[in-house]
């Protein structure tokens, strides 16, 4: 696997119980902790996360368990999530599997934009007493 600049790689041979923060990162090995990321977070089918995780896309392609909270959220064929889903773009692959509560759609994520405006809550719904 070639590593791109400026991108944080943890290889199939690392396993780390910690933080990662920054713009992208690739996960190949196993992981353990918290991960904020302005970009990208790519697990690779040999990748072992329990994690919470915060990210712009997120792509897994291995074991995950956590929280996954991004825009867009891809789930591959040899993906496994266990835990909460919290994506404004959720896209399931055929062959992956996925087992915890899912929220998805715009409001899903809290931002209905890429630049993270937050969205208002829908109104309470109004009810009129009934006449007698």
């Amino acid at each position: 696997m070639s590593q791109e600049a400026g991108r944080t790689l943890v290889d199939a041979e690392t396993s780390i119980d910690g933080k990662i923060q920054g713009k992208d990162a690739t996960i190949a090995g196993k992981f353990k902790g918290e991960v904020h990321l302005s970009g990208a977070l790519v697990l690779t089918p040999s990748a072992n996360v329990d994690a919470t995780v915060q990210a712009e896309t997120v792509e897994v392609g291995g074991a995950f368990s956590g929280k996954i909270t991004a825009r867009k959220l891809v789930v591959l064929e040899t993906g496994k999530i266990t835990g909460t889903i919290d994506a404004a773009q959720l896209v399931v692959r055929e062959g992956a599997a996925l087992n915890g509560p899912v929220a998805a759609g715009k409001a899903a994520s809290g931002t209905g934009s890429v630049t993270g405006a937050p969205v208002p809550a829908p109104a309470p719904p109004t009810v009129k007493p009934a006449k007698p």
